[in-house]
């Protein structure tokens, strides 16, 4: 015989069924969306590498060019020409010092401070070299000797002692020797007369020789662009002034 339940039982147990069971769970479905940005490359802003070395400058008489090869701080120009004039004619332009600034390079300003009272040639001068920045004024004893075809202008404390004994009562003082950017300078015209030529016309041979050293390093740096040139640079504006002002054979 089945036993038999009633309605009351039966809710009952689904009730505790239910409960013993739980609610469902929950299911939730998660999206992920992700966003790719395309990557750039990254250019490093940094300052090049430079090795670290000990400071220090090399000496200046390092970039000066030394002529011949050797390093002696003194320097000698030469330059020779054989012009068609007389020797006569030439020495009364190269013994015209006053005159120099205006074709001679190198020689921006020139005056004439003292003359011999009997030939009227120049004894003293005063000289205004100039290159690129540089432009100082020196005192220049100046020796004409038209017999010998000699014009010499001298300026500096090596020539201390001579002045001494030079004419015109100097009596020890020699001009320029604490001026300018030079130690010494001595610039020295000789001239000597040829041969005529084949229309008979008078040729004198010119000799330029230039003596010098500077009294410091940066002015020799300086100029040592055109130092080699000088002589044969002054010795070219000579000719030039000579051709310029007079006909040939004067």
């Amino acid at each position: 015989m089945r036993p038999s339940c009633s309605l009351r039982q039966v809710s009952r147990t689904s009730r505790t069924l239910l409960h013993s069971q739980g609610p469902a769970p929950l299911r939730t479905a998660w999206t992920i969306t992700t966003t790719h940005r395309p990557r750039h490359a990254i250019t490093p802003q940094c300052a090049p590498y430079t090795p670290r070395r000990a400071f220090g400058l090399p000496s200046l008489s390092s970039f000066i060019p030394s002529p011949n090869g050797n390093s002696d701080p003194k320097r000698v120009l030469t330059a020779t020409r054989t012009l068609p004039f007389s020797p006569a004619l030439l020495f009364k332009v190269i013994s015209s010092v006053e005159s120099y600034s205006q074709f001679l390079p190198f020689l921006t300003a020139s005056t004439v401070t003292a003359r011999d009272p009997d030939s009227g040639y120049p004894t003293q001068a005063f000289l205004t070299v100039g290159y690129g920045p540089l432009s100082e004024t020196f005192t220049s004893r100046v020796d004409c000797d038209s017999a010998k075809g000699i014009v010499e202008a001298r300026s500096g404390a090596k020539y201390g002692q001579q002045g001494e004994k030079a004419k015109g009562g100097m009596s020890g003082f020699f001009p320029g020797a604490n001026e300018g950017i030079f130690e010494y300078l001595d610039t020295k015209w000789q001239l000597a007369p040829l041969a005529v030529d084949k229309k008979g016309g008078p040729q004198t041979k010119v000799d330029l020789e230039v003596r010098f050293e500077f009294k410091n390093q940066l002015h020799a740096a300086m100029m040592s662009a055109v130092e080699g040139q000088m002589a044969n640079v002054m010795i070219e504006a000579f000719e030039k002034r000579m051709r310029e002002t007079h006909s040939q054979g004067q």
